[in-house]
């Protein structure tokens, strides 16, 4: 059971991968000098095989005294890829959904609100989703409408903090429209 941010429209949802995480393979790694686990160095393991590592060129730095985390605020740390059609906690009746990897900071939400701007030249709403996962029963479903000009950081900000896991259970959703 978690929070999902996701994105649903009538019309394709182009993924956008997150430009500071690569996956590479042990050979690809080693080639970059990245230290490599013994496991993935032993006889018998496929060193081309794609995808065994994930790299990143950014470090996080956990502070758990303070309960910060910080990942350097870089405004396009996050990516938005597509949603498996068997999620069964999605209730939109759009077609295509993508979800938002990430952790909400202002410069952030300005790129979703352009990519979700962009993707309005196709289609005449977009919704914009924060739910809970994992609920036994059917949610209340709260949805508020907003043109794309009305749409800011602040309240892509105060959606993604909404409390989804509350009794009774509530999903939120805006209604971006041209």
């Amino acid at each position: 059971m978690s929070q999902l941010t996701y994105i649903a429209s009538n019309a394709p949802l182009p993924e956008v991968k997150n430009s500071h995480y690569k996956t590479l393979s042990v050979n690809e790694a080693l080639s970059k000098g990245i230290s490599v686990d013994e496991i993935l160095l032993r006889p018998g393991y496929n060193r081309d095989e794609p995808d065994a590592i994930l790299w990143s060129d950014t470090e996080i730095v956990f502070d758990i005294d303070a309960g910060i985390v910080d990942d350097g605020d870089f405004d396009d740390d996050f990516a938005i890829l597509r949603l498996s059609d068997a999620t069964d906690d999605v209730y939109t009746e759009k077609k295509y959904r993508a979800y938002i990897e990430w952790d909400c900071t202002e410069g952030r939400a300005k790129n979703v609100i352009d990519y979700i701007r962009n993707q309005l030249e196709h289609t005449d709403e977009i919704e914009l989703w924060h739910i809970w996962m994992g609920i036994e029963n059917r949610p209340r479903i709260r949805k508020h409408t907003i043109p794309i000009d009305e749409l800011t950081p602040d309240d892509v900000i105060e959606l993604e903090a909404t409390n989804v896991f509350s009794e009774p259970p509530i999903q939120y959703c805006f209604i971006v429209t041209r």
